[in-house]
């Protein structure tokens, strides 16, 4: 039974061995599909979110093994992609394509910088394709974050809140069983925000990375147990180590990990 209602765990697929070569990669995303298949069932919460950078990295047999993947877990598992993709319209169509009608996925991360209509585009594709399973999470204010000429970027997290909520208000008018389908990134370690006033009343889904390898206090999670979102919290590398450890101790970790939820 989940202690939180608002918080979900999210399992972060992040195969990255220590020696960089194709089989070794294989058989670390094959260790974490076995830990999956051995306890997935026990999981209180079935999101997964693969990195398609490491995929990616590999090229056409690294996005075979994405596909096979997603095909694997994508009917009892909701799905996310973080890419962290967007571009002009008509270019972003293609990318969610890959996302919703290639690997049948049920949501990815997206960058805010081109504006609110290929937002608006990502949303409508996510709602069409993938319904209420469906998430798209809009970068806001992320674990990391420069400090110099670009900081203006993340300091203006409360419009990128305030232009989530107005295209949920455009998009799904009237269809508020929609709404968790948009959210924003924030990081874990971004309390003055997770916390604020803004983000309650947005409504908005969170997803908050971080925990784990990133350093934030896990104490987060049991400090968000009234939060009025929904907040997703990913862990990779604290239960897979990127699949540099055997099978017994990925299967502990889990367990460990999984009574902070």
């Amino acid at each position: 039974m989940k202690n939180y209602k608002n918080i979900n765990f999210c399992l972060g697929i992040d195969p990255n061995p220590t020696q960089q070569n194709f089989e070794n990669f294989r058989t670390a995303l094959y260790a974490h599909m076995e830990i999956l298949d051995f306890y997935g069932n026990n999981l209180n919460d079935k999101i997964l979110k693969p990195q398609l950078a490491y995929f990616l990295s590999f090229g056409s047999k690294g996005i075979s093994l994405l596909e096979e993947f997603v095909s694997r877990y994508n009917e009892n598992y909701t799905i996310i992609i973080d890419a962290k993709f967007n571009d002009i319209s008509t270019t972003l169509k293609a990318y969610l394509h890959f996302i919703f009608g290639t690997l049948n996925a049920h949501g990815l991360t997206i960058s805010p910088f081109l504006g609110e209509q290929t937002l608006q585009l990502a949303f409508e594709e996510c709602a069409k394709k993938a319904d209420r399973k469906g998430r798209v999470y809009v970068l806001c204010a992320t674990s990391e974050s420069s400090k110099g000429d670009l900081s203006f970027i993340d300091e203006n997290w409360k419009k990128t809140l305030q232009a989530c909520q107005n295209l949920r208000n455009t998009v799904f008018s009237g269809q508020e069983d929609l709404n968790k389908l948009i959210g924003v990134v924030i990081g874990a370690n971004r309390e003055n925000i997770l916390f604020s006033d803004e983000l309650k009343s947005s409504e908005l889904s969170v997803l908050s990375p971080g925990l784990g390898a990133q350093g934030a206090d896990w104490k987060i999670i049991s400090k968000c147990a009234q939060h009025p979102n929904e907040i997703t919290f990913p862990v990779s590398r604290g239960v897979f180590a990127g699949g540099n450890i055997n099978l017994e101790q990925m299967k502990d970790n889990l367990v460990a990990i999984q009574r902070y939820f």
